[in-house]
């Protein structure tokens, strides 16, 4: 059994310029999820995909791959799911593929490892991802999507909304093959806490982890 895991970090961001490269409690974005995996120690290979030399060095002292980001896919217009594609295609002797984000600082090797854990270990699941559980009130094109407004429940009593954190992907190369997607047909949801959770992509976001990190993890 092999795994793999993916961490694209790109040297531009629209919303947030320069955003990997910024300073969060002392310490450059990027670095807090390579650490984290390299933490967690289970990938038999980690690959960091960037268009930046200095993250690519950074990549190398750290015991990791350094794949060079293909142009078209440093683009806004890609995503996720081409990214991951595109690495199954360039390495597919792989049995699983992860795929983890700078923009998730705070997502623990604990989790990494637990994910891990939970998709090569059962058959009933063929892929995994981080989310949060929410249960509040929740409207989609103007229309309630979770309660009624004329019966209205107590919120702890309401189906939640599962929200993925975008932090952590897992597939199985047969998963990934099949639906050319991070997200297969019998995902296993591991929820984590909103702390966890935290994703920057706006500058609001980076005030927020700033606080996070200084009152939740000590940073």
């Amino acid at each position: 059994m092999r795994s793999v895991c993916f961490i694209p970090i790109k040297a531009n961001s629209e919303r947030v310029p320069g955003k990997n490269f910024r300073i969060l409690n002392g310490k450059k974005l990027y670095e807090y999820i390579c650490e984290h995996v390299a933490e967690a120690n289970i990938f038999d290979d980690v690959y960091i995909d960037t268009n930046s030399e200095e993250i690519a060095s950074y990549a190398s002292a750290s015991g990791f791959h350094a794949i060079e980001r293909k142009p078209e896919l440093a683009l806004n217009t890609a995503n996720g799911n081409d990214l991951l594609v595109y690495h199954f295609e360039q390495y597919p002797l792989s049995d699983y593929y992860f795929q983890l984000f700078a923009t998730a600082p705070y997502l623990q090797p604990r989790t990494i490892k637990d994910c891990f854990g939970k998709l090569i270990s059962s058959e009933k699941y063929d892929s995994c991802f981080t989310a949060t559980e929410n249960h509040g009130f929740y409207w989609l094109n103007e229309t309630p999507v979770n309660y009624r407004p004329g019966i209205l429940p107590r919120s702890q009593d309401m189906a939640a909304v599962i929200e993925e954190s975008t932090g952590l992907y897992g597939i199985s190369r047969e998963s990934l093959d099949k639906y050319r997607c991070r997200i297969g047909a019998r995902p296993y949801i591991h929820v984590i806490s909103k702390f966890e959770a935290v994703d920057i992509n706006t500058e609001e976001d980076l005030k927020v982890a700033e606080y996070v990190g200084k009152v939740i993890y000590n940073l």
